[in-house]
């Protein structure tokens, strides 16, 4: 574990760049295992913009938290305070991203940022649920490890491929 001195707020528009640069290195760290194909391309250049983290900052439902350290952004976490589980009728609170980078995980800093998530969502009388990938064994076990159970699935579309994903919901002794 490195010594870090870290602060979590929520993101401002001027760290769309640096969120935009962020979400890209994790996402395509995670999923590209087998290089960049066309489909993970367009999804990245698509999604994975500074455009869409300003356009989430501005959805009054959404709070984009950040990890700082001495002015470097470390992780992230996208929370949506007005998404249904589908599988769960008393949650509607999303945990929908957390990424932190690979150099700083291990440190407590998803912890950290899943606790501010399943705040937010028990201040709006909620659990969290959020989404992982079937085949994201260490996600997995990151959520399991902190109390959160697998109760149900969805379907994550990346061009004409389809990856299962897990619903995972907050326990309710840790909400």
């Amino acid at each position: 574990m490195l010594n870090l001195t870290t602060q979590i707020r929520l993101a401002t528009p001027a760290d769309a760049p640096r969120l935009a640069v962020l979400a890209v290195q994790v996402w395509t760290h995670t999923y590209a295992k087998q290089g960049i194909n066309d489909e993970i391309a367009s999804y990245v250049l698509k999604n994975l913009t500074p455009a869409y983290f300003l356009q989430c900052m501005q959805q009054a439902s959404q709070q984009l938290l950040v990890v700082e350290h001495q002015q470097h952004l470390l992780a992230l976490a996208l929370v949506d305070t007005d998404s249904a589980c589908p599988t769960c009728d008393d949650s509607h609170v999303e945990l929908k991203t957390l990424y932190v980078q690979a150099h700083f995980a291990g440190n407590g800093l998803g912890t950290a940022l899943l606790q501010r998530a399943g705040q937010l969502a028990a201040a709006q009388g909620s659990r969290l649920w959020l989404s992982v990938n079937a085949e994201n064994s260490k996600a997995m076990q990151f959520y399991q490890k902190h109390q959160y159970q697998q109760c149900g699935e969805i379907f994550f579309d990346l061009g004409e491929t389809r990856h299962k994903n897990w619903i995972m919901l907050q326990t309710p002794d840790t909400a």
